[in-house]
């Protein structure tokens, strides 16, 4: 019989104990704010989620993530920079299974990334990526997809990076797809499911990030996340 691997993956975080957090779940949860962003390339989810972390008053957690991972797993983190979501899922495979000859890496990485992303959200933060969606849905997490079409999104890596719009546009599908696979592969999830996020925004025609933020931070005070161990400001810019 299949087994549900968020299914496991949420019963071993049910299972841990963090303080007085550990018996607090969803909107009941104590501590400081906590956001777990996904992000499609080109869409402005890293500038927006500095934004939010710096109104927040909280840390903006992307590659430093792994800093966390191999200090938990002593393992080395170019090592663990390879099996990380820019990386595709059978390449990754790949990649540990000659270095470590490990054929249960993904395990491993799952359970590291779980318990470092546990510790993340009793100090609250903006989270970049890597599922943090999923594996903090029951921790209070406020969970936001920032998106944008191909055509768009392709455009502002094109002018950011000096690349011409066809070469942009193919930069943002191969980062997409590798993310794609790296989450199916991580937890059989696909950030093309509304339902896994609390708020979606589509920035195709939204240019002005410190409103999209703004914009995210109402929406966190709506739900009822603004005055968990942090004041939201800026909310009412828009």
């Amino acid at each position: 019989m299949p087994y549900d691997v968020n299914d496991l993956i949420q019963r071993y975080i049910r299972s841990q104990t963090y303080g007085n957090d550990s018996t607090n779940s969803g909107r009941d949860r104590i501590g400081p704010p906590l956001i777990a962003l996904s992000r499609d390339y080109g869409a402005g989810g890293e500038d927006i989620a500095r934004i939010l972390a710096q109104r927040l008053k909280v840390s903006y957690i992307d590659d430093d993530l792994l800093d966390r991972m191999a200090k938990h797993t002593e393992q080395d983190r170019d090592l663990l920079r390879k099996l990380d979501e820019r990386v595709s899922a059978w390449k990754t495979t790949w990649i540990y299974s000659v270095i470590s000859g490990d054929a249960y890496f993904m395990s491993t990485y799952r359970k590291a990334l779980v318990n470092v992303l546990l510790a993340i959200s009793a100090e609250g933060g903006v989270i970049m990526g890597r599922g943090a969606h999923v594996f903090l849905r029951d921790r209070g997490a406020f969970r936001v997809r920032i998106c944008g079409s191909p055509l768009y999104c392709a455009r502002r890596v094109a002018e950011q990076e000096g690349l011409d719009e066809e070469e942009a546009r193919e930069k943002v599908d191969t980062i997409n797809q590798q993310r794609q696979q790296f989450l199916w592969s991580l937890i059989q999830r696909r950030t093309n499911d509304p339902a896994q996020f609390d708020l979606t925004i589509n920035t195709d025609r939204l240019h002005d990030w410190d409103k999209v933020a703004a914009l995210i931070l109402g929406a966190m005070k709506d739900a009822g996340l603004s005055s968990q161990g942090g004041t939201i400001r800026g909310h009412h810019r828009l």
